[in-house]
């Protein structure tokens, strides 16, 4: 087979009721992810790219399905060492997931966070200078994830960066031994390896912008087994 087979299995980050600290663990586990295996300098590297060629100041960016907000506390670590104005909407559905972002975003006042749906942004069309989404599409159905593409293309003004895990043989060996070599928290074991199956595959992720009518984006390979689906600024993509 050469893919993991997809899993549609419900993660333990979407299910409300788990135990505060087991759940803390879990985002914890989620951080360093992003911290270790190159979600946040991701999104950081495109962030730079985009900074030079949008005027606009300061830049505004929106965070979608933030979880902790460390990426949009990690942009604004990058944004002020550069002296550069920028302000950060950081957004997720999950009130407990709010309350950790809130004790690790909630004194910074260029990063306001907000509950919403990805299926409804609060934001006017074309209204947001970057869009980042990173390490959330895995958590929606295929259809699910085009009426997520579409929310963000409707509100980028300049342009937006949407990174995930691919699903592949490599990633899910590497999330099974980083859960249980490294990690600790039972959720994170649960979810980390389930992540990976639940995600797509490289056709999948062209699939999916096309469903999404993005013409003009770009869909590119990391490292680590990471897809971003990326659209310039200056594209001409207004798919809907």
């Amino acid at each position: 087979m050469r893919y993991p087979p997809k899993s549609q299995a419900p993660e333990y980050l979407d299910a409300p009721g788990q135990d505060p600290a087991e759940f803390e663990g879990l985002l914890r586990a989620v951080r360093r992810t992003n911290r270790w295996y190159g979600g946040r300098a991701l999104i950081l590297g495109y962030l730079e790219r985009f900074a030079g060629a949008i005027p606009h100041r300061p830049l505004v960016v929106l965070d979608v399905a933030t979880a902790s907000a460390d990426i949009p506390v990690a942009i604004t670590a990058w944004a002020r060492s550069r002296e550069l104005p920028v302000r950060i909407a950081a957004l997720d559905i999950n009130p407990d997931i709010l309350k950790s972002a809130r004790r690790i975003a909630g004194a910074l006042p260029e990063i306001t966070l907000i509950r919403g749906s990805a299926f409804a942004l609060p934001f006017a069309d074309h209204s947001v200078d970057v869009v980042i989404c990173a390490l959330a599409l895995h958590h929606f159905s295929f259809d699910e994830a085009v009426a997520v593409l579409r929310e963000i293309n409707r509100v980028a003004r300049g342009g937006f960066v949407i990174n995930d895990v691919l699903r592949s043989w490599q990633a899910y060996i590497g999330a099974i031994a980083d859960t249980w070599l490294i990690g600790r928290n039972r959720l994170a074991r649960h979810d980390g390896p389930l992540s990976v199956l639940r995600s797509f595959t490289w056709p999948e992720f062209h699939d999916l912008a096309r469903a999404a009518g993005l013409d003009g984006v770009e869909i590119r390979p990391h490292r680590l087994q990471r897809a971003a689906i990326v659209l310039w600024p200056g594209g001409t993509n207004r798919g809907r």
